[in-house]
């Protein structure tokens, strides 16, 4: 009789104890899918960001080298940065180096850790040749 009542008394302790085990998983399981979230609304976020980068920066440098060979249209890089400016971004660098324009655009993300992503694009004159290897 003894024996029947300690193991009564064991599964009540032991009942008592995991009592709210289930909340708790519950809850780090919606911690977990949370924190999954956000890691790709920042992944989306960055590829965005870095997409938009890359096309400002070949709408400027194509822009600018169209007026880099039109020597009586202006400052190319004025036209690059004006272009990248009206769009919300932020032209880091502008250079002309012969035939060649290179620009560089940095646009701001919502990331924490990443606050802006640059890329960089070059727009010209493409030598012709005739035949690859030659």
């Amino acid at each position: 009789m003894s024996r029947q009542r300690s193991e009564q008394v064991y599964r009540t302790r032991f009942e008592e104890v995991e009592e709210g085990s289930g909340t708790m998983a519950g809850a780090m399981l919606v911690m977990v899918v949370g924190v999954a979230l956000a890691v790709v609304a920042c992944v989306g976020n960055l590829m965005v960001c870095q997409s938009r980068a890359r096309s400002l920066a070949d709408l400027a440098a194509f822009s600018a080298a169209y007026v880099a060979w039109h020597e009586d249209a202006g400052d190319p890089c004025a036209l690059a940065v004006n272009t990248v400016s009206a769009s919300g971004a932020t032209a880091s660098d502008c250079a002309v180096h012969g035939d060649d324009v290179w620009v560089t655009v940095a646009v701001e993300t919502k990331v924490p850790l990443a606050f802006h992503v640059e890329r960089t694009s070059r727009a010209g004159p493409m030598e012709c040749t005739r035949g690859v290897g030659e």
